[in-house]
């Protein structure tokens, strides 16, 4: 499907930038996506566009909330992941994806895609469309002492919105992308295929976890029961009350995230320190 696309010239090829807003840094310790900014282009005209708030179901890290400004409360009722992901599909389809700092939102969007059920535990249904990386970009072929967002975007003399808001990020990032291929072009680096080559590589969305979970964890998970599990951590064992939600990898190590109904929150637990667990 998108060995047409590396032919082509960047800004002729449909794309879609993309960028998220989230509730903390690390998705393999339960952090999700609380707001999406999507624009396609097709021959360098936008044709359709996602801005959306999402309901991550659990808190917002207050680092985070710091930095673009959403709180739990701009949150409630919004829709979840698994709702908006039909129409994300719909834009994405065919296109190559650009971001700024993509493997940040691509792991973000993968995790999304498993996490909510949208896919079984397979690559079955996560979008496989190369991403380009305006941040991979300036690193290897530009000089702007810093390569921050809206630094690149005064460089280049860029109106910037509101920063660490997706869709105004998405706009930033989209000229910026303009802006970059105009002078790639001039060093014969002319397709999406030569963008992602001078970049050092296409960036993908990560596989799912391939985990052979226990088997009482795996049918609590699958049917929406809760156990009662034998935790140790650095702090000595401790009993909790537990609803299993999805699983993460993250440097070879195996992560639980449920619903803890001790702290009444989501947290996250290795998956290889839950010495026993019993259904409840």
């Amino acid at each position: 499907m998108y060995e047409d696309l590396l032919e082509k010239r960047p800004l002729s090829a449909p794309f879609v930038v993309l960028d998220t807003e989230t509730t903390g840094l690390h998705p393999h310790l339960g952090h999700r996506v609380v707001e999406i900014g999507a624009v396609r282009f097709e021959n360098g005209k936008k044709v359709a566009e996602i801005d959306q708030l999402l309901q991550p179901g659990r808190r917002m890290d207050p680092g985070a909330s710091r930095v673009n400004g959403i709180n739990d409360i701009d949150l409630l009722g919004k829709p979840t992941f698994a709702e908006i992901a039909p129409d994300l599909l719909d834009l994405l389809e065919g296109a190559l994806i650009v971001a700024h700092n993509a493997a940040f939102d691509a792991g973000f969007i993968g995790n999304e895609f498993f996490a909510s059920g949208c896919i079984n535990d397979t690559r079955a249904g996560i979008p496989h469309n190369p991403w380009a990386c305006t941040l991979l970009l300036a690193r290897q072929h530009f000089y702007f002492g810093r390569n921050n967002l809206s630094h690149i975007a005064r460089q280049l003399n860029i109106r910037m919105g509101r920063a660490h808001r997706a869709l105004n990020d998405v706009y930033m990032t989209a000229e910026i992308f303009k802006r970059m291929v105009q002078k790639l072009a001039k060093q014969k680096i002319k397709t999406v295929g030569d963008i992602l080559h001078a970049q050092g590589g296409a960036i993908y969305i990560p596989p799912a976890p391939q985990v052979d979970l226990p088997p009482l964890i795996a049918d609590a998970m699958q049917n929406g029961r809760s156990l009662r599990i034998l935790y140790i951590s650095s702090n000595g064992e401790s009993q909790r009350t537990i609803t299993p939600q999805y699983i993460t990898q993250n440097k070879g190590l195996t992560y639980l995230i449920a619903h803890c109904h001790w702290h009444n929150e989501q947290r996250t637990f290795r998956l290889d320190r839950i010495f026993s667990a019993e259904l409840v």
